[in-house]
């Protein structure tokens, strides 16, 4: 049954987070596809939370956030100790460790012990579906193993949607197959399609219910009962009505449906979908050593049960609603260990029945996937299973040892006389009333001071007067004695829900047609045919015609079908030699005569052993007859006696040497037959042995070296993956780089270590002669149009003292190139050789040309004036002054450049007129003329000046500058103030 009880089973808790669905996806090797188109298909505003869990070492840096980040505009993390889950988001599983989720917070547990195989994807989905329970979506994608198998069946049992890839899609068909196999798969589709399913069901978990619609659930609960009954004969009326509701609710929404109206609508067009409800129902979902502490307490008391009983004696237990069989094969593994070590010779029998005949043929099998390593020690392990496939197989020695069978508890007789009854986590399904019969009816069928295995959240129900606690905490429960019965046989299945199923029922019987030939062979064959039987190699008896009571008698002790076995005295030796020969040689029938002994007297009959041609047989068998033939006369009549005379002692001498004799033939045929038999046991014994060792040995061999294969190809697959980002990274790289070199239009050449061309861009085609086939050539082979002859030299010393080189030369044409050498550094900052870069800086050279010109005539201009003159920046900052300026004013041209004019004469100039003129009159105009100042100079004495300006620019774009021309007018104003005067 189910690993914790639902809904109102269960003990209450608050919801672990706000209600929407949480996604877990699981993948190993090639599952890198799959998650990308799983995210590619998901819109960004999905009402969901995506859990990715995938096989990662924990010693390598995984890239898989980046890489998945590419396909979806969902934040994609990696999940950290105690991050709260919140929709709309992507969490990736830490590599290397454990994940659970427990109130919707992530928490990180220790990684996988060695020798074991990881698991993480059946860790994380166990815990999702304890936590979250319906609201979980279970997804297995491309992957090897069956990692994954026990978490979605952990999901389907609390009510949860559970999906796997189909195998034909995905790149590694191990996960999702052994998912499908194990039956606990919703939907098999490729990713796109469960993409769709995903999403369809985020969206109706979050639509309400109409009004009215609890009423209406009750009525069809109702009726989809009558319909499993009629169709199954199982009847669930006993069930708890809310956790059949849920899992009606889970199947309305598989099937993509409305309401519950269109539920039952769909099951009458489709009647097998009340299997697919009823297998729902059963919820059979077991597991090994299931509440680890419950078991420690069952295994001590086990083991005091088996140290008091005597040698010979057998423990008996049932396990009633035994799903796949884990529990019981649970229970067998801990009285198997008990009798190991108390070398007890107690014989062990476990009846471990359930309703669903696909579980117990599951269980029967005794295979499971490679998930249970998490429940089951390394020591029971090896002890008690074996690896076949990737799956868990139980052995022979503990299979032998639990019966398994269909059975109703609530209907069928039970099992008596058991020592133990383990029943964990079935009556939480029950109601309270069918409870309350099946309590007394497990006292019943317990031993005095026989154990009750009871669930963690089951009760006894009132029943204190029928059993006394062993342990109250972990449910274990000791049969006590009353004075009054509580469990009535006869009334059982009167009381039992669906009784009514049980009546006799009317079954019309059909009149078979006689066939008068097949009548006629038999009454023939009856009347002419011997005695005769059809036996295999071996001798077992397969067929039997006529009365051969004559010649064959059951053998005393455990009853037989070998005909050697039932021969009677003076046949065996005979028909043993006759098998013999048949079998071994080509002959296709032998004949022998035997002299057998039958009621107290002697009859001679001849023995027929033929081999059975018939093809369609599918295996050899022979036809043995038994032909009487008459007794040789007598030499002389037999003396008259009465039937009471006792016989004379001669003949009762001779009567005793034929039967010594036939014993005797008897005996040496059968010592013979021993012989042979124990040569070829010892012979086929040595070589079993020997090749039991052998294949023991590769078997191990194999298995590790198939586990070191498993891991290194997941791992291989994961670097192929992040390899994959990488190439793509690189080649945008690449072609960013491409066109950034194109678009600036820089020529350059990459030189190796031996200067050989090793790459260049389109532009270095006009300068150095190249095309694709050059890549290789050294570069001294090159002619290039350039006056560098020692370009080649200066790679070589670049190369070596790792000194870059720049020098800007001419080229034939007339263009000016400046080229720079550097050293080629990797990103692992070594030198591979030298990159050679030409900069055309024609326009440059001919604009610093015509500067120098325009330079030259400027200062000769300057110079020429006769009257003085400043040139000034744009800032009031003296450039140049003339000879003129220089002389009138008593200044040398080194005191004058790149002074501010207010400074000059060490601030003589500093004139408020000439102030005003500069920073407020020619800002607003481009000139000034004929503006008079009259100012005292300390160094020279008065002067009146005339001023005129102008701003012009030196070159085309150039800076500005200011012309300013100093009219002295001193004497001339002078003279006409004395004239006046």
């Amino acid at each position: 049954m189910a690993d914790t009880p639902e809904g109102e089973e269960g003990p209450a808790r608050p919801p672990a987070t706000d209600l929407f669905p949480i996604v877990a996806v699981g993948g190993s090797a090639g599952s890198l596809r799959a998650f990308q188109a799983l995210l590619e298909g998901l819109p960004a505003d999905a009402d969901l939370a995506i859990v990715i869990v995938s096989h990662q070492e924990a010693d390598r840096p995984s890239v898989l956030a980046e890489i998945l980040g590419r396909s979806t505009r969902m934040p994609v993390t990696q999940v950290v100790e105690g991050e709260r889950v919140e929709r709309g988001h992507v969490y990736l599983s830490a590599p290397g460790r454990y994940m659970t989720l427990q109130d919707g917070k992530f928490h990180l547990a220790e990684g996988v012990e060695r020798g074991r195989p990881p698991l993480p994807v059946d860790y994380f989905m166990r815990a999702l579906a304890h936590d979250q329970r319906s609201r979980v979506v279970g997804v297995v994608v491309s992957g090897t193993g069956s990692d994954g198998t026990l978490g979605l069946a952990a999901i389907r049992s609390e009510a949860g949607l559970t999906l796997a890839e189909s195998p034909e899609e995905a790149e590694f068909t191990g996960m999702p197959a052994n998912a499908i196999a194990a039956g606990v798969v919703d939907v098999v589709s490729s990713v796109p399609k469960l993409v769709e399913r995903i999403v369809a069901h985020s969206q109706r978990a979050r639509v309400p219910q109409p009004p009215g619609e609890a009423p209406r659930a009750t009525d069809v609960l109702e009726r989809v009962l009558e319909l499993v009954a009629a169709r199954t004969g199982h009847d669930f009326s006993g069930y708890k009505r809310g956790t059949l509701q849920r899992r009606i609710e889970r199947r309305l929404h598989l099937h993509e449906l409305r309401d519950l109206a269109g539920y039952l609508q769909f099951i009458e067009q489709h009647p097998e979908e009340l299997d697919a409800l009823r297998r729902d129902w059963l919820i059979g979902v077991s597991g090994f050593f299931r509440d680890p502490e419950a078991f420690q307490v069952l295994e001590a008391a086990l083991f005091e049960r088996v140290r008091q009983r005597p040698d010979g004696s057998t423990f008996r237990v049932w396990v009633p609603g035994c799903a796949n069989g884990q529990e019981a094969y649970s229970i067998a593994i801990l009285l198997l260990e008990a009798t190991e070590k108390l070398g007890k010779g107690v014989d062990i029998r476990v009846f471990a029945t359930d309703l669903d005949d696909a579980a117990i043929d599951a269980a029967r099998a005794g295979r499971y996937p490679e998930g249970i390593a998490a429940d089951v020690s390394q020591e029971r392990l090896r002890r008690f299973f074996v690896i076949e496939d990737r799956h868990f197989v139980v052995k022979k020695d503990v299979r032998e040892r639990v019966v398994f069978a269909v059975q109703n508890l609530l209907r069928d007789p039970p099992f008596t006389r058991m020592d133990l009854i383990s029943c964990r986590n079935l009556l939480i399904y029950l109601q309270n009333d069918t409870q309350k019969r099946v309590v007394p009816l497990f006292h019943y069928s317990l031993n005095p001071d026989g154990l009750l295995f009871l669930g963690s959240s089951e009760t006894l129900l009132g029943f204190d007067e029928l059993f006394e606690p062993v342990s109250r905490e972990r449910k274990i429960f000791r049969r006590k004695e009353t004075r009054r019965a509580q469990f009535a046989p006869s009334e059982w299945a009167l009381k039992s829900p669906g009784a009514q199923l049980r009546g006799p029922a009317a079954l019309e019987t059909k009149r078979e047609r006689v066939d008068l030939a097949e009548v006629m062979r038999r009454q023939l064959a009856e009347r002419y045919a011997p005695p005769a039987l059809i036996v295999d190699e071996q001798g077992s008896v397969e067929q039997i015609h006529g009365r051969t009571g004559e010649y064959l008698e059951p053998a005393p002790g455990h009853p037989t079908l070998g005909v050697l076995e039932m021969a009677r005295n003076g046949l065996r030796a005979p028909l043993t030699s006759a098998m013999r020969e048949v079998t071994r040689s080509a002959a296709r029938s032998v004949e022998r005569e035997a002299r057998v002994r039958t009621n107290g007297g002697y009859r001679q009959v001849r023995v027929r052993v033929a081999k059975l041609g018939d093809g369609r047989l599918g295996r050899p068998l022979y036809l043995v007859t038994f032909e009487p033939t008459p007794e040789p006369a007598p030499a002389a009549p037999p003396p008259p006696a009465s039937s009471e005379a006792e016989p004379s002692p001669s003949d009762r001498v001779g009567q005793l040497q034929a039967e010594l004799s036939a014993s005797r033939e008897d005996q040496q045929s059968t010592i013979e037959e021993l012989q042979a038999a124990n040569e070829e046991l010892a012979s086929a014994n040595e070589e079993v042995q020997s090749v039991n060792e052998e294949l023991q040995s590769t078997n191990e061999e194999l298995q590790t070296s198939k586990e070191e294969t498993q891991s290194l190809n997941e791992e291989l697959h994961t670097v192929n993956a992040e390899l994959q980002a990488k190439v793509m990274s690189l080649e945008q790289a690449n072609d960013d780089l491409r066109n950034l070199m194109d678009s600036t239009g820089i020529a350059i050449v990459f030189g190796d270590e031996s200067l050989r061309v090793k790459r260049f861009t389109p532009a270095a085609r006009t300068i150095v002669p190249l095309i694709a086939t050059d890549v290789g050539r050294p570069l001294g082979d090159i002619k290039m149009s350039l006056e560098y002859p020692d370009l080649l030299a200066e790679a070589e010393k670049v190369l070596h003292t790792l000194i870059p080189s720049y020098r800007e030369v001419r080229a034939s044409s007339g263009s000016w190139y400046a080229v720079e050498v550097r050293p080629y550094r990797t990103a692992r900052n070594t030198i591979e050789g030298v990159s050679i870069a030409f900069i055309d800086i024609t326009r440059t050279k001919r604009a610093e040309l015509a500067a120098a010109v325009a330079q030259a005539f400027e200062n000769d201009v300057v110079q020429a004036v006769r009257e003085p003159l400043l040139v000034l920046d744009s800032g009031l900052r003296v450039l140049r002054a003339n000879r003129s300026f220089c002389r009138a004013f008593r200044v040398e041209p080194k005191d004058l450049e790149g002074r501010l004019v207010f400074q000059l004469g060490n601030g003589e100039w500093d004139i408020p007129r000439l102030r005003e003129l500069l920073e407020r009159l020619l800002p607003e105009n481009s000139s000034f003329d004929d503006s008079e100042v009259d100012h005292e100079f300390p160094s020279i004495g008065r002067r009146i000046m005339v001023l005129n300006a102008r701003r012009i620019e030196r070159t085309a774009g150039g800076a500005e500058m200011i012309l300013l021309a100093v009219e002295d007018v001193t004497e001339t104003r002078l003279r006409s103030e004395v004239t006046r005067e």
